[in-house]
Protein backbone atom coordinates (compact mmCIF):
# COMPACT_ATOMS: atom_id res chain seq x y z
CA UNK A 1 0.00 0.00 0.00
CA UNK A 2 1.35 3.42 -0.93
CA UNK A 3 2.57 5.49 1.96
CA UNK A 4 0.76 8.80 2.27
CA UNK A 5 2.74 11.93 3.00
CA UNK A 6 1.11 14.88 4.71
CA UNK A 7 2.19 18.39 3.84
CA UNK A 8 4.04 20.36 6.48
CA UNK A 9 1.56 22.42 8.50
CA UNK A 10 3.16 23.95 11.60
CA UNK A 11 0.30 26.41 12.07
CA UNK A 12 -2.79 24.39 12.75
CA UNK A 13 -6.11 24.91 14.44
CA UNK A 14 -9.62 26.02 13.73
CA UNK A 15 -9.81 29.64 12.64
CA UNK A 16 -11.88 32.14 14.61
CA UNK A 17 -11.81 35.89 15.03
CA UNK A 18 -9.44 35.74 18.01
CA UNK A 19 -6.96 33.54 16.17
CA UNK A 20 -7.22 35.49 12.91
CA UNK A 21 -6.19 38.80 14.50
CA UNK A 22 -3.41 37.12 16.56
CA UNK A 23 -1.58 35.09 13.92
CA UNK A 24 1.81 35.91 15.36
CA UNK A 25 5.01 36.71 13.51
CA UNK A 26 5.56 34.51 10.47
CA UNK A 27 8.98 34.01 8.88
CA UNK A 28 7.94 32.78 5.44
CA UNK A 29 11.48 31.88 4.35
CA UNK A 30 12.08 29.87 7.54
CA UNK A 31 8.77 28.03 7.20
CA UNK A 32 9.41 27.29 3.53
CA UNK A 33 12.88 25.88 4.20
CA UNK A 34 11.83 23.83 7.24
CA UNK A 35 8.76 22.56 5.38
CA UNK A 36 10.90 21.48 2.43
CA UNK A 37 13.45 19.78 4.70
CA UNK A 38 10.68 18.05 6.63
CA UNK A 39 9.29 16.59 3.40
CA UNK A 40 12.69 15.54 2.08
CA UNK A 41 13.78 14.05 5.42
CA UNK A 42 11.30 11.20 5.07
CA UNK A 43 13.56 8.93 3.00
CA UNK A 44 16.87 9.45 4.86
CA UNK A 45 14.98 8.89 8.13
CA UNK A 46 13.50 5.73 6.66
CA UNK A 47 16.96 4.17 6.35
CA UNK A 48 17.91 4.45 10.02
CA UNK A 49 14.38 3.65 11.21
CA UNK A 50 14.44 0.39 9.29
CA UNK A 51 17.96 -0.62 10.24
CA UNK A 52 18.13 -0.29 13.99
CA UNK A 53 15.92 2.39 15.58
CA UNK A 54 12.28 1.30 15.43
CA UNK A 55 10.04 -1.76 15.30
CA UNK A 56 6.31 -2.53 14.95
CA UNK A 57 5.48 0.09 12.36
CA UNK A 58 1.93 0.90 11.35
CA UNK A 59 0.61 -0.69 8.15
CA UNK A 60 0.18 2.63 6.33
CA UNK A 61 3.38 4.18 7.67
CA UNK A 62 5.77 1.51 6.44
CA UNK A 63 6.07 -0.03 2.99
CA UNK A 64 8.80 -2.05 1.31
CA UNK A 65 8.24 -0.03 -1.87
CA UNK A 66 10.16 2.83 -0.27
CA UNK A 67 12.97 0.46 0.68
CA UNK A 68 13.29 -0.78 -2.91
CA UNK A 69 13.19 2.78 -4.26
CA UNK A 70 15.95 3.90 -1.88
CA UNK A 71 18.00 0.79 -2.69
CA UNK A 72 17.75 1.43 -6.43
CA UNK A 73 18.97 5.00 -5.95
CA UNK A 74 21.93 3.79 -3.85
CA UNK A 75 22.83 1.08 -6.39
CA UNK A 76 22.67 3.58 -9.26
CA UNK A 77 24.94 5.89 -7.25
CA UNK A 78 27.44 3.05 -6.78
CA UNK A 79 27.69 2.31 -10.50
CA UNK A 80 27.88 5.96 -11.59
CA UNK A 81 30.65 7.24 -9.33
CA UNK A 82 33.36 5.24 -11.06
CA UNK A 83 36.24 3.17 -9.70
CA UNK A 84 37.79 6.02 -7.76
CA UNK A 85 34.49 6.88 -6.08
CA UNK A 86 33.80 3.23 -5.26
CA UNK A 87 37.23 2.92 -3.69
CA UNK A 88 36.56 6.01 -1.56
CA UNK A 89 33.15 4.94 -0.18
CA UNK A 90 34.34 1.39 0.47
CA UNK A 91 33.40 -2.17 -0.41
CA UNK A 92 30.60 -2.41 2.18
CA UNK A 93 28.21 -0.21 0.18
CA UNK A 94 26.42 -3.04 -1.65
CA UNK A 95 26.32 -5.40 1.40
CA UNK A 96 24.81 -2.49 3.34
CA UNK A 97 22.05 -2.17 0.74
CA UNK A 98 21.41 -5.92 1.05
CA UNK A 99 21.14 -5.59 4.85
CA UNK A 100 18.76 -2.66 4.47
CA UNK A 101 16.47 -4.64 2.15
CA UNK A 102 16.58 -7.66 4.46
CA UNK A 103 15.50 -5.52 7.43
CA UNK A 104 12.74 -3.87 5.39
CA UNK A 105 11.28 -7.25 4.39
CA UNK A 106 11.59 -8.43 7.98
CA UNK A 107 9.62 -5.43 9.23
CA UNK A 108 6.94 -5.99 6.60
CA UNK A 109 6.53 -9.61 7.66
CA UNK A 110 6.17 -8.36 11.22
CA UNK A 111 3.40 -5.98 10.15
CA UNK A 112 1.49 -8.80 8.47
CA UNK A 113 1.35 -10.63 11.79
CA UNK A 114 -0.48 -7.91 13.69
CA UNK A 115 -1.38 -4.99 11.46
CA UNK A 116 -3.34 -6.10 8.40
CA UNK A 117 -6.70 -6.76 10.02
CA UNK A 118 -9.56 -4.47 11.04
CA UNK A 119 -9.68 -5.34 14.74
CA UNK A 120 -8.24 -2.06 16.13
CA UNK A 121 -5.00 -3.73 17.23
CA UNK A 122 -2.67 -1.10 15.76
CA UNK A 123 -2.65 2.55 14.74
CA UNK A 124 -2.04 2.26 11.00
CA UNK A 125 0.15 5.39 10.86
CA UNK A 126 2.35 4.41 13.81
CA UNK A 127 5.97 5.40 13.17
CA UNK A 128 7.20 2.46 15.21
CA UNK A 129 8.21 1.77 18.78
CA UNK A 130 11.50 2.85 20.28
CA UNK A 131 13.94 0.25 21.54
CA UNK A 132 12.94 -1.19 24.97
CA UNK A 133 16.29 -0.13 26.44
CA UNK A 134 15.22 3.52 26.25
CA UNK A 135 12.42 2.85 28.73
CA UNK A 136 15.01 1.97 31.36
CA UNK A 137 16.23 5.59 31.44
CA UNK A 138 12.99 7.46 30.66
CA UNK A 139 11.78 9.39 33.74
CA UNK A 140 15.14 8.75 35.40
CA UNK A 141 17.61 11.44 36.43
CA UNK A 142 21.07 11.25 34.89
CA UNK A 143 23.60 13.71 36.33
CA UNK A 144 20.71 15.82 37.61
CA UNK A 145 18.90 15.80 34.25
CA UNK A 146 15.52 14.07 34.00
CA UNK A 147 15.18 12.12 30.76
CA UNK A 148 11.75 12.18 29.09
CA UNK A 149 10.29 10.56 25.98
CA UNK A 150 10.73 13.91 24.25
CA UNK A 151 14.48 13.89 24.92
CA UNK A 152 14.77 10.32 23.65
CA UNK A 153 12.91 11.11 20.43
CA UNK A 154 14.72 14.30 19.46
CA UNK A 155 18.18 13.82 21.05
CA UNK A 156 19.18 10.37 22.26
CA UNK A 157 17.61 8.23 19.54
CA UNK A 158 19.07 10.30 16.64
CA UNK A 159 22.44 10.27 18.42
CA UNK A 160 22.71 6.49 17.86
CA UNK A 161 23.03 6.57 14.04
CA UNK A 162 25.07 9.79 14.18
CA UNK A 163 27.68 8.20 16.46
CA UNK A 164 27.67 4.89 14.56
CA UNK A 165 28.03 6.78 11.30
CA UNK A 166 30.97 8.81 12.59
CA UNK A 167 32.77 5.65 13.70
CA UNK A 168 32.17 3.82 10.42
CA UNK A 169 33.24 6.87 8.42
CA UNK A 170 36.80 6.49 9.80
CA UNK A 171 37.05 2.88 8.61
CA UNK A 172 37.96 2.74 4.88
CA UNK A 173 35.74 -0.24 3.89
CA UNK A 174 32.69 1.39 5.53
CA UNK A 175 33.48 5.06 4.87
CA UNK A 176 30.55 5.66 2.52
CA UNK A 177 28.13 3.70 4.69
CA UNK A 178 29.22 5.70 7.73
CA UNK A 179 28.73 9.04 6.00
CA UNK A 180 25.30 7.96 4.78
CA UNK A 181 24.17 6.76 8.21
CA UNK A 182 25.53 9.93 9.81
CA UNK A 183 23.52 12.21 7.52
CA UNK A 184 20.44 10.02 7.89
CA UNK A 185 20.74 10.36 11.66
CA UNK A 186 20.73 14.15 11.41
CA UNK A 187 17.66 14.09 9.14
CA UNK A 188 15.92 11.67 11.49
CA UNK A 189 16.61 13.98 14.45
CA UNK A 190 15.32 16.99 12.53
CA UNK A 191 12.19 15.12 11.49
CA UNK A 192 11.55 13.97 15.06
CA UNK A 193 11.91 17.54 16.30
CA UNK A 194 9.46 18.87 13.70
CA UNK A 195 6.96 16.12 14.54
CA UNK A 196 7.11 17.21 18.18
CA UNK A 197 6.73 20.86 17.12
CA UNK A 198 3.63 20.09 15.06
CA UNK A 199 2.12 17.91 17.78
CA UNK A 200 2.65 20.65 20.37
CA UNK A 201 0.91 23.07 18.01
CA UNK A 202 -2.16 20.84 17.88
CA UNK A 203 -2.25 20.59 21.69
CA UNK A 204 -2.01 24.38 22.02
CA UNK A 205 -4.81 24.74 19.44
CA UNK A 206 -7.06 22.54 21.54
CA UNK A 207 -6.29 24.55 24.67
CA UNK A 208 -6.91 27.81 22.82
CA UNK A 209 -10.30 26.58 21.62
CA UNK A 210 -11.28 25.88 25.21
CA UNK A 211 -10.07 29.32 26.32
CA UNK A 212 -12.10 30.99 23.59
CA UNK A 213 -15.18 29.00 24.58
CA UNK A 214 -14.80 30.01 28.23
CA UNK A 215 -13.77 33.67 27.94
CA UNK A 216 -15.30 34.99 24.71
CA UNK A 217 -18.40 36.20 26.60
CA UNK A 218 -16.25 38.21 29.01
CA UNK A 219 -14.33 39.73 26.09
CA UNK A 220 -17.23 40.52 23.77
CA UNK A 221 -20.09 41.15 26.18
CA UNK A 222 -18.47 42.28 29.42
CA UNK A 223 -15.48 43.93 27.68
CA UNK A 224 -13.04 42.81 30.36
CA UNK A 225 -9.26 43.42 30.01
CA UNK A 226 -6.72 40.75 29.09
CA UNK A 227 -5.65 40.41 32.69
CA UNK A 228 -9.07 38.93 33.45
CA UNK A 229 -9.56 36.83 30.30
CA UNK A 230 -6.37 34.71 30.15
CA UNK A 231 -4.91 37.10 27.55
CA UNK A 232 -7.88 36.94 25.19
CA UNK A 233 -8.94 40.22 23.57
CA UNK A 234 -10.00 41.99 20.38
CA UNK A 235 -8.30 45.25 19.29
CA UNK A 236 -11.55 46.82 18.06
CA UNK A 237 -14.34 49.07 19.25
CA UNK A 238 -17.27 46.77 20.00
CA UNK A 239 -20.95 47.60 19.38
CA UNK A 240 -22.58 49.65 22.13
CA UNK A 241 -25.62 47.39 22.24
CA UNK A 242 -25.17 44.56 24.74
CA UNK A 243 -27.68 42.49 22.78
CA UNK A 244 -25.57 42.73 19.64
CA UNK A 245 -22.44 41.86 21.58
CA UNK A 246 -24.18 38.77 22.98
CA UNK A 247 -25.15 37.74 19.46
CA UNK A 248 -21.52 38.10 18.41
CA UNK A 249 -20.40 35.99 21.34
CA UNK A 250 -22.89 33.25 20.49
CA UNK A 251 -21.86 33.23 16.82
CA UNK A 252 -18.15 32.56 17.45
CA UNK A 253 -17.87 28.77 17.40
CA UNK A 254 -20.12 26.30 19.08
CA UNK A 255 -19.07 25.64 22.67
CA UNK A 256 -16.78 22.58 22.71
CA UNK A 257 -16.57 20.17 25.62
CA UNK A 258 -15.83 22.22 28.73
CA UNK A 259 -12.63 21.02 30.43
CA UNK A 260 -12.77 23.77 33.06
CA UNK A 261 -15.58 22.33 35.19
CA UNK A 262 -13.24 21.90 38.15
CA UNK A 263 -12.17 25.57 38.24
Amino acid sequence: MKRQHNTFQPRTGKQNIFRTVSVGRINFLFEFVTGLLFSLSSYPSYIVEVLFLRKKFGERYFTTANAFFISIILIILWFTIGDQGQEYIGVMWLPFIGLFLFQAIRHRREIKKFGTTYNFDRFSYSDGEIHPLWWKIINKEIWGFKVTQYHVHILLEPAVPIIIGMILAFIPPTRGVGILINYCGFFFGFRSFMKAHIARGHVLDTIDEQLVAKWKHDVLVEEKPKSETKGLSLPIKLPKSREIREQLSNSIDDNPLDIWDND
